[in-house]
């Protein structure tokens, strides 16, 4: 008898390591079992416009089942799409496919995941979440009008929660992230506290978001670049936010080709798409307000220094390991 809550929970633990890496798409996880109930593939949607968590599961499951390593070569979705119709040869037939959200039932950057399906027909189908997005969904009737056996509401409620960012897009076209690294006794100050995979995270967010907000106070401290370097990725727009406009060209935001906005009311500027926030307690309290999810980045050391406290209203959607560091996704309450 397999366990959907056990396999589940790991589809959904994988997608929270891409977690809004693919804005403006969901994170999604899948897990693929054999005819023996053995894990043959596990991956996530990591890349807006990349290949869905289902197809690049798909992929992977087919190397193992067949060992053709062909399809490694091969990065556009619809190839690997068209290599796993055109080669499948029934090694799906007896898998079971868990994945977090509703198989997509559109074409668009990407091809159907529920067509793809449709073609392999693995023997079972379990899902955690529908699809609240309408282009999107129909991925469970597709399924079931090819005979496929489909089982949803696994960890539903987990699902959901994994959805987060991505539903705060589809209500308010907008994401607000604060992002903040502390120590373990709460210090937040004096030089670098995250680890190098936290930052390396941080820098694969800044390549995807429209906008990064921060204090004035810290831009004009600290002189940051507020790139993606470390990925190679676009710099994201600054939003600056002080009294007076004190910025001048040759700081260090300037160099990279984007747009640099100064604000004295983040009441008045229309944050759509995905924006990150980054900065201290202080701007914190300032901007709480507008923020939809807390992102805390936990060094395991300790130092001297003030500690962050806030009375922010929050609920842990996530605990998670990157690198040394632990991540906690904090939703408003």
């Amino acid at each position: 008898m397999v366990n959907y809550d056990f396999y589940m929970d790991i589809a959904i633990s994988k997608a929270w390591e891409s977690q809004a890496l693919a804005l403006p798409n969901p994170a999604v996880g899948a897990l693929i079992l054999d005819s023996n109930n053995a894990i043959i593939a596990l991956e996530s949607h990591k890349v807006f416009g990349g290949a869905h968590a289902e197809l690049a599961a798909l992929k992977t499951a087919f190397i193992n089942l067949s060992g053709d390593t062909k399809i490694n070569e091969i990065i556009n979705p619809f190839e690997i799409y068209d290599y796993l119709v055109k080669n499948h040869n029934g090694y799906f037939y007896h898998t079971k496919i868990f994945v977090t959200l509703e198989p997509c039932a559109h074409s668009g950057k990407t091809p159907s995941c529920a067509r793809l399906l449709s073609i392999l027909k693995p023997s079972e189908v379990i899902i955690s979440h529908k699809d609240i997005n309408k282009p999107a969904s129909g991925g469970i009737d597709i399924l079931k009008s090819s005979s496929i056996k489909v089982t949803y509401g696994i960890l539903e409620n987990k699902g959901r929660d994994l959805l987060f960012p991505f539903l705060c897009m589809c209500e308010k076209s907008s994401f607000i992230l604060y992002k903040i690294a502390q120590r373990l006794n709460g210090s937040f100050e004096n030089g670098i506290i995250s680890s190098k995979d936290s930052m390396i995270y941080s820098h694969k967010m800044r390549s995807i978001a429209n906008n990064i907000i921060i204090s004035q106070k810290t831009i004009l401290t600290d002189n940051p670049l507020l790139d993606s370097r470390l990925v190679c990725g676009n710099a994201p727009n600054v939003i600056a936010i002080g009294r007076e406009n004190r910025l001048e060209k040759n700081l260090n935001i300037f160099k990279a080709n984007r747009e640099v906005v100064f604000a004295n009311n983040i009441d008045k500027i229309a944050l759509n798409g995905f924006n990150i926030c980054e900065g201290g307690a202080n701007f914190f309290e300032f901007i709480k307000d507008r923020v939809d999810c807390l992102l805390v980045f936990l060094s395991p050391n300790m130092q001297k220094g003030r500690n962050f406290f806030s009375d922010f209203n929050g609920r842990i959607l996530q605990t998670q390991s990157i690198g040394r560091d632990i991540a906690l996704w904090i939703k408003r309450d």
